[in-house]
C-alpha cells in the first residue's frame, strides 16, 4: 500500500515538474521574442481597438484632413477606419474622395469595390474592378475580389471559377494558391458539368 502511494506521489511530482518546466520554457521563449523583436511584442500584446479608441483616432484623422484637405493618404486612413468598423457607406465616400485626389490607386480602388459589394452594389463593384484590371491586369487582389463579387454577389459560380483560374495562371507566386485551387475544385464539383464551350 505504501509503495503504491509512493509511486503515485512520484508520478504526481514528475507531472508537476514537467508542467513547471514547460511553463518556464514558454516564458523564456516569450522573453527572448520580446528581446529580439520588441515591435512584435507590442503589437501582440496590444488590446483590440475599442469604440472609444476608434472614435479618438477618427477625430484625430478628421482634424488632420481639415488641416490638409488635399492629402489623399489621410482620407484613405479615415476610409480604412470606417471600413474596419463595418461602416461601408462612410468608407466608400472617403475612398472616393481619396481617388478624386489621387486617381488610379489600385489598393484604394479595390477597397472601394469591396465597400460597394458589402453595400449590395455588386455591379458597381464589378465596374470598379473591371476598370482597374483593364489598366493593371496583373493586380491579383482585384482579381481575387472580382471572383468574390461574382460568386457571392452575382451568384455567378462559373464566372468566379474563370476569374480565379485566370488569377492562378497569371500569378504563379500568389500566396494563397493552394487554398484557392481547393476552393475552385469545390465549386466545380458543386456546379456540376459545364456546357460545351464553357470556361475550362
Amino acid at each position: 500500500m505504501a509503495s503504491a502511494k509512493f509511486r503515485t506521489n512520484l508520478v504526481f511530482a514528475a507531472i508537476t515538474a514537467l508542467l513547471v518546466l514547460t511553463a518556464l520554457t514558454a516564458g523564456y521563449r516569450r522573453l527572448e521574442e520580446r528581446r529580439r523583436h520588441p515591435e512584435r511584442a507590442r503589437s501582440a500584446s496590444s488590446a483590440p481597438p475599442t469604440a472609444d479608441t476608434s472614435a479618438a483616432r477618427l477625430a484625430e484623422l478628421e482634424r488632420l484632413a481639415a488641416e490638409d484637405p488635399r492629402n489623399p493618404d489621410t482620407l484613405t486612413r479615415i476610409a480604412n477606419l470606417h471600413y474596419d468598423l463595418g461602416r461601408f457607406h462612410e468608407a466608400a465616400a472617403y475612398y472616393e474622395k481619396s481617388l478624386g485626389l489621387r486617381p488610379g490607386d489600385p489598393n484604394v480602388e479595390t477597397d472601394l469595390a469591396t465597400c460597394y459589394h458589402y453595400l449590395g452594389e455588386h455591379d458597381r463593384a464589378l465596374e470598379v474592378l473591371g476598370t482597374l484590371l483593364e489598366r493593371q491586369p496583373g493586380f491579383s487582389q482585384a482579381k481575387f475580389n472580382k471572383g468574390i463579387v461574382l460568386l457571392n454577389g452575382k451568384k455567378d459560380v462559373r464566372g468566379a471559377i474563370a476569374t480565379w483560374e485566370e488569377l492562378l495562371r497569371t500569378d504563379p507566386g500568389y500566396p494563397h494558391r493552394e487554398e484557392l485551387r481547393e476552393r475552385i475544385l469545390q465549386l466545380r464539383q458543386s456546379a456540376g458539368p459545364q456546357p460545351a464551350g464553357g470556361a475550362g
